[in-house]
């Protein structure tokens, strides 16, 4: 009875140390777990169509020229308006800032809740948040919620070719990619959040918004997002 008692234990302890592995440690064993290959391939497929959200901004050369004068910038590739909440998230983004007047490497964020004008009804696009001063950079660099609405602290226009050359440096400025968008529609984000894990699959490490946001880490999988931005 002894014996098998003490076989028991020892698969039972067994069984616990195994199911107890953190994936990170699996990951770095060199056995990536699947959650850490999930999170790896969403925060590649987030800087992929992050790229391609830039190259269309781009396409113009007055909002090419704000992104140049831009402190940083928030990069959301998808939104959709009215959409579920799954896992208690409602999207994703990527903030870049500059140091030293070079962009840095990316940092994930996720965000619960978009508030969209009613006259954009529930259309999907994508969205950015041009950071125009350090205030608005500062922000993202700790841990705490923040929101870029209308209840925020600073301005937040939304860009238009028209009314690009009046805006200040003092303001975060969006620009929307959908069906009926206007200049002067009502958008934000609301509990935006440091996305801990995806930043972690994709660094392979864990990382703090401070090492992102002053150039102190780079990540290859990165480049082409800078690329695109400083090009």
């Amino acid at each position: 009875m002894r014996r098998r008692r003490k076989a028991l234990l020892a698969t039972a302890l067994l069984f616990s140390g195994m199911l107890g592995t953190s994936p990170v440690v699996a990951a770095e064993s060199g056995s990536p777990a699947p959650l850490v290959q999930t999170k790896k391939s969403k925060a590649d497929r987030l800087i992929s169509e992050a790229t391609a959200e830039v190259r269309l901004m781009k396409a113009d050369s007055k909002l090419t020229a704000l992104i140049a004068r831009a402190k940083g910038i928030y990069l959301v590739p998808v939104f959709r308006c009215g959409a579920l909440i799954v896992g208690g998230r409602l999207g994703a983004g990527i903030v870049l800032a500059k140091h030293d007047g070079q962009w840095t490497d990316p940092a994930f964020y996720d965000f619960r809740a978009v508030s969209i004008g009613p006259q954009l009804g529930g259309s999907a696009g994508e969205m950015a948040f041009l950071l125009m001063d350090d205030h608005a950079v500062d922000a993202f660099k700790n841990r705490n919620k923040l929101s870029l609405d209308t209840n925020a602290e600073v301005s937040i226009p939304t860009y238009s070719a028209g009314v690009q050359a009046s805006l200040g440096e003092g303001h975060v400025v969006v620009w929307l990619h959908t069906a009926g968008a206007y200049a002067g529609a009502t958008v934000g984000v609301t509990d935006l959040n440091w996305a801990t894990a995806e930043n972690h699959a994709f660094y392979g490490r864990k990382v703090e918004p401070s090492q992102v946001f002053v150039g102190g880490i780079e990540a290859p999988g990165a480049r082409s997002l800078k690329s695109a931005l400083a090009g």
